[in-house]
């Protein structure tokens, strides 16, 4: 979560915490190097050899590489779970990598085409087992997914359900009061409203719409463009004998949130549903602080009528009066953020009219150019009314953006080429021809990094940037059919789960490393060593390790391992909403397209 994490002190984590974070430094003091961490020792950071692989697998007629960290030799051997090597090949060029610090050499086996599970030898070096078939990522499609229905507030999650993750009923947001950021003349401050169901967040117990405006646009979109598949899995919600696709009731528990937090009167929409400041790490139920409605703000408005206009096409079909209700909602909420465009928001950072000041999450923004463009795309494309494109265009933007929660205007893009009717020739172009240009930039990186990824700079929630990338790749691919994107994309999947400068899996429960002190308040109060499953964590940020455990704390200084396992580095291993969205689409569509169109 880009704005919305916290500094912790010890004295918010319990004595068992504290424990555990001390077990796991020495852990990693002595045992770093046979993970291939980075370790310092007298000013040298040393690098051993490793193999780098997705722990998950791959599919079985698609691209499939390793990186070998340090190679020994230069060939490698595929072995079978019988110990018997069944494939050799030679070791591309070996390239050192500065943000790794890491000399690697890719073993490119897309030649071997057997099912089965298998191993990868270099001279010495032996990696993990892994799974080669066609169907590797229908379990991760799945597992996160559910990380929703864990994450649900206004709810208990039943054993039935959550098995040993469950919990007592929290956050019924029944009694909320309207700050004094938030007051009108129809609603007062201390005015008390009601704003149930939704998400939290990242780590903490807040609801944001900034953040649930793009993680809620792509869910919606991995179930558009792979609803055969969705239509097919079930991950046990108590919702899932409803013949609803389980993802569309997950979608639908937060839309039902971003619905409560418009204003009837004016169609100005809250920014979030928030305590004053970041509880502490307590479950869900003991988490029990005031909670508020936070002043009005374009960016807050301009999402909710974009995600509520996406909605309407969505749920018009199984839903119909719902629907009409939520494009009735985006279009008030449109006319609002016209007369009202340019109100940032910011934290009212003191007490006012008897109300504490806001100190958790901003998401804030300054330019509003990009949620003008998606929520008019999204609004055209649910009406029809081509006066909702008039007012900014394609033509407007000089580059289009990778998505993230402060730059969405690619999500319009991406919207406007998904569209099968109802767009002008003219607007389909623009829009793919866009969509290409981004695809391009990307898949060039890809091809000389030495990793052959698309990442090439380590920020917040840098896992998720790579995925996002993906998303314009795989986008690009169902437009142009350039096997180079679609390859260029399953590289970024390859990078979470485990093929990357860390050698962790970072989703957890998944693979053979994986997170398992993550910043998040649920998972680390729950009693339960291992964390709620398929989360995906922010991953290696180098700009902001003296803001949560400190620099001593981190033992990689390099970027693309400047990640550590531990509560509270929120700066590397929080997990988000936003972040776990381009995971359900990627292993979404990865899969499915490759059931449509590689599969032999």
């Amino acid at each position: 979560m880009i704005s919305g994490v916290e500094s912790e002190t010890k004295s918010t984590m319990s004595m068992g915490n504290i424990i555990r974070r001390a077990r796991l430094l020495l852990l990693m003091s002595v045992f770093g190097s046979i993970v291939g961490c980075m370790v310092k020792s007298q000013n040298i950071e040393q690098v051993t050899p490793d193999i780098r692989i997705n722990q998950i697998g791959y599919l079985q007629h698609a691209k499939k590489q390793a990186a070998i960290v340090e190679p020994t030799s230069n060939n490698f051997s595929l072995i079978n779970s019988s110990n018997e090597p069944v494939f050799e090949g030679v070791l591309l060029e070996t390239k050192y990598w500065n943000k790794s610090g890491e000399k690697v050499a890719i073993a490119d086996f897309s030649a071997f085409n057997e099912s089965g599970t298998y191993r990868i030898q270099c001279g010495e070096t032996v990696s993990h087992f892994f799974e080669i078939s066609h169907t590797p990522y229908l379990e991760l499609v799945k597992s996160a997914s559910k990380s929703y229905y864990y994450n649900r507030a206004s709810t208990s999650l039943d054993p039935s359900h959550s098995g040993i993750y469950h919990r007592g009923y929290a956050h019924p947001d029944t009694l909320v009061y309207v700050h004094a950021s938030a007051a009108s003349s129809s609603r007062p401050a201390g005015t008390v409203i009601s704003t149930p169901y939704g998400w939290y967040d990242a780590g903490d117990y807040n609801k944001y719409v900034v953040n649930s405006g793009i993680a809620t646009y792509t869910l919606i979109s991995a179930y558009q463009h792979n609803s055969g598949l969705f239509d097919s899995l079930t991950w046990n919600l108590p919702e899932s004998d409803n013949q609803v696709p389980d993802l569309l009731d997950e979608i639908m528990w937060n839309v039902r949130w971003m619905e409560s937090m418009q204003d009837p009167e004016d169609g100005g929409v809250y920014h979030k549903t928030t305590s004053a400041s970041f509880e502490n790490f307590v479950s869900p139920s003991e988490a029990t602080g005031e909670r508020y409605v936070v002043a009005k703000g374009t960016a807050a408005t301009l999402d909710f009528a974009a995600v509520l206009a996406k909605s309407s096409v969505l749920f018009r079909a199984t839903h119909p009066a719902y629907a009409a209700q939520l494009l009735e909602k985006a279009e008030k909420a449109w006319r609002w953020a016209s007369v009202n465009s340019r109100v940032p928001f910011e934290n009212p950072n003191v007490a006012m009219a008897g109300h504490p000041a806001i100190s958790t999450g901003g998401y804030g923004d300054l330019d509003f150019r990009d949620e003008f463009f998606w929520a008019s795309t999204e609004l055209y494309l649910a009406t029809g009314r081509d006066i909702y494109m008039e007012g900014i265009t394609i033509d407007d933007f000089q580059i289009f953006r990778v998505p993230s929660w402060a730059s969405v205007e690619t999500l319009g893009l991406i919207s406007l080429s998904s569209a099968r009717m109802g767009v002008s020739e003219k607007l389909n172009k623009q829009s793919s021809d866009q969509l290409m240009v981004i695809a391009d930039r990307l898949t060039n990186v890809w091809r000389t990094a030495p990793y052959k990824i698309t990442l090439d700079e380590f920020t917040w929630g840098s896992n998720s940037e790579i995925l996002n990338q993906g998303m314009v790749l795989i986008n690009a691919y169902r437009l142009f059919g350039n096997r180079e994107f679609y390859e260029a994309a399953l590289s970024g999947l390859d990078y979470v789960l485990g093929r990357n400068a860390t050698g962790y899996c970072f989703v957890t429960g998944e693979g053979s490393l994986s997170p398992q002190k993550v910043h998040h308040r649920p998972s680390a109060s729950d009693g339960v060593e291992a964390p709620v499953p398929g989360m995906l964590v922010g991953g290696p940020n180098p700009r902001n390790v003296n803001d949560d455990c400190g620099r001593q704390a981190y033992m990689m200084s390099h970027p693309a391992r400047c990640y550590l396992d531990e509560e509270c580095s929120y700066s590397t291993n929080e997990v988000a909403i936003n972040w776990n969205a381009p995971l359900v689409y990627m292993s979404s569509t990865l899969q499915a397209t490759y059931l449509h169109d590689f599969k032999l």
